[in-house]
């Protein structure tokens, strides 16, 4: 089945992000074999993510959401691929004993690419906190199947949730007030009246 994934922080920063090299994209929590990411992704959105790479040869396994977005990417990257930019090839992940989901990816250079939706992602999260192991493989191709360890599965899936959901609230936060959609005026739109004098007032009358 393949050398079980296991985390390096250097090699997760250097294979598993495709984000611009000046991108601020951190590593902040590791347990088990995965690790938690943030930071602003390839145009400039905020990002949060986890992933685990394999130290030997540096293939990689990530899951992206970007905030504000409606789905989960998901990412398999190793160094040594050369995938037509643009091809569609059929990926098959196996968490446990559950039934296998099969996506269809869309490749380019070393990476390969599909996302869910997030009521799908629910059902897969569950999968994920409850099993020891996944296995990724590609159908159509001879890249032997990867065996990705799921240990501290359940731990970077809630450092995951908190991610999405404190940025979130952040990005809302910083929304910018509504702006109106017809001109604005320093005064209401009843009509004014004359000002008349309070007659508590002392004002001698001439």
């Amino acid at each position: 089945m393949g050398t079980v994934l296991r985390t390096g922080v250097l090699a997760l920063l250097v294979s598993a992000l495709s984000v611009p090299a000046g991108a601020d994209m951190s590593i902040y929590y590791h347990t088990g074999s995965w690790d938690a990411f943030s930071g602003p992704g390839a145009d400039g959105k905020p990002v949060c993510g986890i992933g685990s790479t394999n130290p030997v040869d540096n293939r990689s396994f990530s899951l992206r959401f970007t905030i504000g977005g409606d789905s989960v990417a998901f990412q398999a990257k190793k160094p040594n691929w050369s995938i037509p930019a643009g091809a569609q090839l059929p990926v098959v992940v196996q968490i446990g004993l559950d039934t296998p989901w099969n996506v269809q990816g869309t490749g380019n250079g070393q990476v390969v690419e599909w996302s869910l939706d997030r009521g799908a992602v629910q059902t897969f999260d569950a999968q994920f906190r409850r099993a020891g192991s996944m296995t990724v493989s590609f159908p159509s191709g001879n890249e032997p199947p990867w065996t990705v360890g799921l240990n501290g599965s359940t731990a970077i899936s809630n450092v995951f949730g908190r991610c999405v959901t404190d940025m979130s609230a952040r990005a809302s936060a910083q929304q910018p007030a509504p702006v109106p959609s017809g001109p604005t005026q320093p005064y209401g739109q009843a009509p004014t009246q004359p000002i008349t004098q309070d007659p508590t007032q002392p004002v001698t009358p001439r």
